[in-house]
């Protein structure tokens, strides 16, 4: 068992990107006295970062959900114009 800064530590997590992580569905809960099993949250976290990398195809990075997400708003623009 450990603390959320030494599973945070053990990660190479802030303790707040551990807090967020936490909200998660199927997240690892700590027991009666707070305290996480280390294990847990490290096949936790290995399994969120496989799933991370499969939601974002090649070539579709944040940059290019910005531009889409422009061009979309001009196009509703010039249609309510």
């Amino acid at each position: 068992m450990a603390t959320q800064t030494e599973v945070a530590r053990h990660l190479s997590l802030t303790d707040r990107q551990l807090r967020r992580l936490q909200k998660l569905p199927g997240a690892p809960i700590s027991n009666k006295r707070g305290q996480l099993d280390l294990d847990a949250w490290r096949d936790f976290y290995i399994s969120y970062l496989r799933r991370s990398k499969n939601d974002v195809p090649d070539g579709d990075s944040e940059d290019d959900y910005e531009e889409k997400l422009l061009i979309a708003r001009w196009e509703l623009t010039a249609e309510q114009a």
